[in-house]
């Protein structure tokens, strides 16, 4: 891990983050845009902070995750403090570029992580790592599996206090796994439902045209 003793990352790092035209700060716009915990926003925006080092550092093309793209787009809606006081502290117009190819895209991504490691050290969980939507499936439906076997413990009579802690744990893993495979579920952040700051394919925002910078 590298030391950032210096004056860009100072500058990165006590940059005040926007407050919105109601005079609410960033830290709770993200809560409330994003239906996250203060916890959680919070580690959000300071990946987003690690992230624009990156930025101002690279020559190459550096590509966000997805918990780190939407602190980005939030940013960047207030325009006059991004452009006009943000990226005059990183010296650089740091721009948001979609629609690169997918395989480079992930390949970008890739050293952008690597690249990570190298000045902060380990990634927090949940932020850059890729997330296994195969488990996601198999969790659906090994829980769906259960679910059936308690409707049909029901049916046949079985002590409904029995049938119902056979369905409870099976019907609560089904929930989350139907959370996690749709667009909701992936923008739901909270550490505890599976890496949700992840990206299917890593450096994706959804669409597959999520935004990196660099030159």
């Amino acid at each position: 891990m590298t030391s950032l003793d210096n004056p860009l990352w100072e500058r990165i790092a006590t940059h005040e983050m926007p407050e919105d035209a109601a005079g609410k700060p960033f830290l709770k716009q993200m809560m409330a845009e994003y239906h996250i915990s203060r916890d959680t926003a919070e580690v959000a925006i300071s990946e987003y902070r690690k992230f624009m080092y990156l930025c101002a550092t690279r020559r190459s093309r550096n590509v966000p995750s997805k918990a780190v793209d939407l602190v980005w787009h939030l940013h960047m809606q207030h325009s006059r403090d991004y452009w006009e006081v943000f990226c005059v502290k990183l010296n650089k117009r740091i721009h948001h570029n979609p629609g690169v190819p997918r395989a480079r895209h992930l390949e970008d991504y890739k050293a952008t992580v690597e690249a990570y490691k190298d000045l902060f050290g380990t990634p927090p969980k949940g932020i850059w790592k890729e997330h296994n939507r195969v488990s996601a499936v198999l969790s659906l439906v090994f829980s769906a599996a259960f679910v059936f076997l308690g409707f049909i413990a029901m049916l046949s009579g079985f002590n409904p206090i029995f049938t119902a802690v056979l369905l409870s744990l099976p019907m609560l893993i089904l929930a989350k796994s139907l959370l996690s495979l749709t667009s909701r579920g992936e923008f739901t952040l909270t550490f505890e439902t599976g890496d949700p700051f992840s990206d299917n394919q890593a450096g994706d925002c959804g669409s597959g045209d999520c935004g990196g910078c660099g030159d």
